[in-house]
């Protein structure tokens, strides 16, 4: 009889043990908790109610431990981010990695790693192994937040119209030039000053002695709004803005486009959007901004030597 009294105290004992080891616990810090809040609305808006009540939900700063993925799903629902990944992101982006991080944990979504048609990826759950040689940048804001926003909770989504947007060169666009100047190292706040308009600025140059990223930075008043377009010796491209614009919109290495001498790069605004050429062929683009400064100037992010600009010209445009 005492025996089982004893069995019967343990099993009551374990019982109630287990009980409290697996209450759900809620553990989100402010910093994340305004994505989260993002992720319950939007799974509302396609009929699913998430409240984490049955489940918890843990997301926590971690030290450096691997550069590539900025954060991951450990498993019921404990979510880890890499601070200084997080750090220098925009706020599009720190959505879209929670949002990736709860796809795994709350959805038991995996990596999918197709393409649209211009070749950006179809999913922000896109994911590892990246093959060789594509660019794992993914423009999540403008045009594009809507349909990636969705396509967490809807894989069925149709190819959005954007993604066949593009816009040929055309020399008949342009109506009159405002500023051309020549044959300088680097030059600082050439006035646009057309903020209501079309335009198009267009700048001419090579690499010359800079190990850095050469290009344009335009239509901001500091590194956190400037609009950056840039390619390097290295034949690798960027188009890329602070984190409090859009953060990082493309990056592509080995582009065939860029040659060993001079290069063009043109960005065009028409309407709402800017498109990007390298030597009048379209790379990208990207939604526009409403400036908080009117100017463009030149862009040398290596530490050591300067490139040359052959021709930097600013045009209104039909």
């Amino acid at each position: 009889m005492r025996i089982k009294l004893v069995v019967i105290l343990t099993m009551l004992y374990l019982l109630a043990s287990s009980c409290s080891e697996d209450e759900p616990v809620y553990d989100v810090p402010l910093t994340f908790q305004p994505y989260v809040d993002a992720f319950i609305i939007e799974a509302a808006k396609h009929g699913q109610t998430i409240d984490f009540s049955d489940t918890g939900l843990s997301i926590q700063f971690r030290d450096a431990v691997d550069q590539e993925t900025g954060g991951v799903c450990k498993g019921n629902h404990q979510i880890e981010i890499e601070k200084f990944f997080w750090e220098d992101l925009s706020e599009f982006d720190k959505e879209g990695l929670i949002f990736h991080e709860l796809g795994h944990c709350e959805l038991n979504r995996r990596h999918r790693n197709d393409k649209l048609p211009n070749g950006e990826w179809a999913s922000r759950m896109r994911g590892s192994p990246i093959p060789d040689g594509d660019n794992a940048v993914i423009n999540y804001a403008g045009s594009r937040l809507e349909y990636y926003r969705e396509e967490f909770f809807n894989t069925e989504i149709a190819t959005p119209e954007w993604a066949n947007r593009r816009l040929a060169y055309e020399e008949s666009m342009i109506d009159e030039v405002k500023d051309n100047f020549f044959d300088v190292e680097e030059f600082d706040n050439a006035y646009i000053g057309l903020s209501n308009s079309n335009f198009e600025i267009e700048v001419t140059l090579n690499t010359g002695s800079s190990e850095g990223f050469v290009g344009v930075q335009f239509m901001g008043s500091s590194n956190a709004d400037r609009i950056r377009v840039a390619y390097n010796r290295d034949k690798s491209f960027a188009i890329d803005s602070g984190n409090e614009v859009w953060g990082l919109m493309f990056f592509e290495e080995d582009l065939e486009l860029i040659s060993s001498g001079d290069n063009m790069i043109t960005i065009r605004r028409v309407g709402d959007f800017y498109y990007v050429f390298l030597n009048r062929e379209f790379i990208y683009w990207f939604d526009y901004k409403v400036p908080l400064r009117e100017s463009v100037q030149s862009l040398n992010a290596g530490s050591l030597g300067v490139p040359v600009y052959k021709e930097v010209k600013v045009v209104s445009l039909l």
